[in-house]
Order: C-alpha cells, then structure tokens, then sequence
C-alpha cells in the first residue's frame, strides 16, 4: 500500500463516487399520485423515487462515475504502476463531465409529465457527488507531480 502517493483529488473521487453509489438508491424526486377526474385531480398520495427508479438511462453513466471515482482512489492507494490510476482519472473526467451535464439537466426538467416531480435532498446532493468526482478526476489529472 502506497498511502503517500493518494492525492487530495483522489481521495475527492473516491469520496464522492462512494456517497453517489449510496445516493442513487435514496430518494431524489417525489411524485403526486391521483387520479384524474375530468379536469381536476384528486391527489391520493405522494410516492418518493430514487434515481434508479426515475432516471432510466440515466442511472447507469451515475454508476459508471461513481465505480471510476472509487476505482480511481483505490488504484492509486494500491498502485504498482501508475497506468491504473491515471486512466482512471481520464475517463472518470471525461465520463463525469458528461454525467454532471446530464444531471443538472434532470434537475432542471424532471421526469414525468409537465414536470409533476418536486426534487428531494437527494438529488441535490447526488449533483454535488457527480461534482466532486469528477473536479477529483480532473484534479488528479492536473496535479502532475506523484510522489
């Protein structure tokens, strides 16, 4: 194990792909059920959805980010060569970028008809979990010294 060589961008990769591999699960959008009776809606409850219900394709670039945040701590924590690591750092950048992008897009307009979903805690902080690993890719990438 080579605990000097980690770091403050790896360890925020791993940091935040491991709060978002936790968030995907918990509540991010909470739905008004009713039924719908002529032109009004008798609401029957609120159903609260995590991101792997609501956001379809979505849920697996969220994945995908967060495994390359952990995997990116982890290679470097144990590293032999530092080929892991930075590959790593690369496509979790890249694949991150993309992901943050994504999902700011599904806070801005969420799932469901004219936007029937009100946003929970969740999805906040799973937006800050996607910027935190890929500002700790990206980090990783830029810092070029390696102990």
């Amino acid at each position: 194990m080579t605990a000097q060589k980690v770091r403050i961008g790896d360890v925020l990769a791993g940091v935040g792909g491991l709060v978002l591999l936790v968030l995907v699960f918990l509540p991010w959008y909470e739905f008004l059920e009713g039924v719908y009776v002529g032109t009004r809606t008798i609401a029957l409850g609120n159903t609260d959805q995590s991101a792997w219900e609501a956001l379809g394709v979505l849920r697996f670039p969220l994945i995908i980010t967060a495994l390359l945040g952990i995997t990116q701590f982890v290679t470097t924590l144990f590293e032999r060569t530092t080929a892991w690591p930075v590959a790593a750092a690369v496509f979790g950048g890249a694949i991150g970028l993309i992901t943050t992008i994504w999902t700011a897009v599904r806070l801005i307009n969420p799932p469901g008809p004219n936007f029937g979903a009100d946003l929970q805690w969740g999805a906040w902080v799973g937006l800050l979990a996607v910027l935190a690993t890929t500002a700790g890719a990206w980090w990783s990438m830029r810092d070029e010294l390696r102990p």
